[in-house]
């Protein structure tokens, strides 16, 4: 980095210079960088001064700074980092700040700055030895600082709050702004992320949403996370608006399918943790899809937590961010809402909602698939449930059996299983309430050989409310029987295996 910048005595002209016409080591460091903007701050206040590595080292030294030897290399590191090198700690940015006379903010960049922790931030941000500069007494009078010549104030640390005793001509005026302009589009073009980038992410995050409930569920936990924890790496770098938009998206779809699953693993309490995370991240990127599934989320989770007015609520709050996006995301919150009207006795509200979810267009919304949409299947689902608690088995048959069947002649990468295995559900519901045990004890069978790892709790829940839904006369006997012993075996084994 060094080699291609001005040599020593270049550095000591210039910043003379500067220093005789009254400028701090601050602003002397500013006229560096805009002169070199492949510099970082910390080389700038070096160059101010017109040190060399070693001379650092032997100054922190004479301080007593708390570390034992400081030697040029490591100088050197806390220079090159954050591409390479070391990162200083809070207590090298003081020994730094008292060497350079400056603060210890203005050691740091944006972005290196974002890379330490909350209490690092409000650490760095009391570290200030200006006092120690004899022109930076001189250059502040009171009431604040002088306005730069012919420039408006702007936040720290702009480059633009370089200050001078003597007014510019209008010739260096120009060329200073020049050099800003160059030094902002420098780093405005500097990015950690690009497109293969963010596509890669979400095609992993697909893949995961696709595969749940037909792999085992830790990996894809362990996926998850992984995805939203590169994607939170990544935003401590710069990178272009739309890529960061982009990030933020795909954090909070991660958090989103974090939140489901952990629903269907029994913790609807922790589902509402990631799910609270990932409204801040939906609604710093403004897209109403994402801020949809979201409250779909907390109304699933709030609803197996046996919070029934909350969820309404929720479901509620969902569908006005739904309408603006149209397409699955509003046909399953209308549907949603439809049967939490249902389920609450609304029953004009729940017809009316389910006019409306079976009249939208559900084509073309873009959210990451498996528990995160809703296709056709899943829709009629959702219908067939409604129509249970509406007390219209028949009309619940239909629909259920219509889900099922679409289910089924897809490929086994497309098909939904979780959604097919409540629905299935459904049918056995539809013909308990129907009188048709037999029809009930088909529909139940495959529900039965559900493998372990795919046990989700809401479907151990809905088991045990069809158990309870058989009428008394025919629990002791016959079909009745052989259902409840049924559920009740698949029940324990589940059970011992979640103690294991």
């Amino acid at each position: 980095m060094e080699q291609t910048g001005p040599n020593r005595r270049q550095r000591a002209h210039r910043s003379q210079q500067l220093r005789a016409r009254g400028l701090t080591w601050e602003q002397i460091a500013a006229v560096w960088e805009t002169d070199h903007p492949e510099v970082g701050p910390r080389v700038a206040f070096r160059w101010a001064h017109n040190l060399s590595h070693q001379e650092v080292a032997d100054r922190w030294n004479a301080l007593d700074a708390g570390e034992s030897t400081m030697v040029k290399a490591r100088i050197y590191q806390y220079e090159h980092w954050p591409a390479k090198g070391r990162r200083p700690s809070v207590a090298a940015l003081h020994a730094l700040a008292r060497v350079y006379q400056t603060q210890g903010r203005r050691l740091l960049t944006d972005a290196e700055y974002a890379l330490y922790g909350t209490d690092d931030q409000v650490e760095i941000g009391r570290v200030d030895y200006r006092q120690a500069d004899p022109n930076f007494r001189g250059n502040v009078p009171s009431g604040g600082s002088p306005a730069f010549p012919g420039t408006v104030e702007v936040a720290f640390p702009a480059l633009s709050q370089l200050r001078d005793q003597r007014p510019f001509s209008g010739s260096e005026q120009l060329a200073l702004y020049a050099r800003e302009s160059d030094l902002i589009l420098s780093e405005a073009e500097t990015t950690n992320v690009g497109t293969s980038t963010t596509e890669r992410l979400n095609v992993d995050l697909q893949r995961v949403a696709a595969s749940y409930l037909k792999i085992p569920t830790a990996p894809l936990l362990a996926d998850a996370r992984r995805i939203r924890d590169e994607a939170l790496r990544l935003l401590e770098g710069h990178q272009p608006l739309r890529h960061r938009r982009d990030l933020y998206l795909t954090v909070g779809w991660a958090m989103t399918f974090l939140a489901w699953v952990s629903t269907d693993l029994g913790r609807p309490d922790v589902a509402e943790r990631h799910a609270r995370a990932a409204w801040h991240f939906a609604e710093e990127c403004g897209h109403d899809g994402l801020l949809a599934w979201v409250c779909k989320t907390r109304q699933v989770a709030a609803y197996w937590d046996d919070r029934k007015q909350d969820a309404l609520l929720h479901a509620e709050h969902g569908l006005r961010y739904a309408v603006r996006t149209g397409g699955e995301t509003e046909v399953m919150l209308a549907s949603t809402l439809a049967l939490d009207y249902a389920r609450l006795g609304r029953l004009s509200d729940a017809h009316a909602m389910l006019y409306h979810a079976q009249e939208v267009e559900s084509e073309g919304t873009a959210s990451p698939g498996g528990p995160l949409s809703c296709a056709p299947e899943r829709a009629l689902s959702y219908w067939a449930d409604a129509y249970l608690v509406l007390s219209d088995p028949s009309r619940a048959m239909e629909m259920a059996g219509r889900s099922v069947e679409i289910s089924q002649e897809k490929s086994e990468r497309n098909r939904n299983l979780g959604t097919e295995r409540m629905t299935m559900l459904h049918l056995v519901r539809a013909h308990i309430d129907t009188g048709a045990l037999d029809g009930a004890v088909e529909a139940l069978t495959p529900v039965l050989e559900t493998p372990l790892e795919a046990r989700a709790a809401p479907l151990l829940l809905q088991l045990g409310e069809i158990a309870d839904r058989i009428p008394a006369a025919f629990q002791s006997g016959g079909q009745g029987r052989v259902i409840r012993e049924a559920i009740g075996a698949f029940s324990d084994e589940s059970r011992m295996r979640r103690e294991r």
